[in-house]
């Protein structure tokens, strides 16, 4: 199954399955990230989709602010909120910042 057929399925799920589905996977992904210092969290295909509730918890976890992460990368507080908001649409640059900062691998894939 690609990426396009999976956006299609959820897609079709209604608002509280969607609801359902983040809140365990947002789970899984919360418990995925507590294990030992040396190892860092890695983001698949599948969770792009997932990648705003992702970043929003990882930020809250550091107990990081927006304006402070958005002056560590070095981008403004709207283009990081932006950012936030839809992380596909960022430029892969600032992306990337922001997943490093934050401890998360990242690799591009054609």
């Amino acid at each position: 199954m690609n990426l396009d057929e999976i956006r299609s399925l959820l897609k079709s799920l209604s608002h509280a399955d969607k609801k359902k589905l983040l809140d365990e996977w947002t789970f899984d992904v919360q418990r995925s990230t507590e294990f030992a210092a040396s190892d860092k969290p890695t983001l698949t295909a599948l969770e792009l989709l997932l990648l705003p509730p992702i970043l929003i918890n990882e930020l809250k976890r550091q107990n990081i602010t927006y304006e402070e992460m958005a002056m560590q990368i070095g981008v403004s507080i709207s283009t990081f909120k932006r950012m936030i908001a839809n992380p596909a649409a960022a430029k892969a640059m600032n992306l990337h910042a922001l997943l490093k900062e934050l401890g998360i691998k990242v690799w591009l894939e054609k």
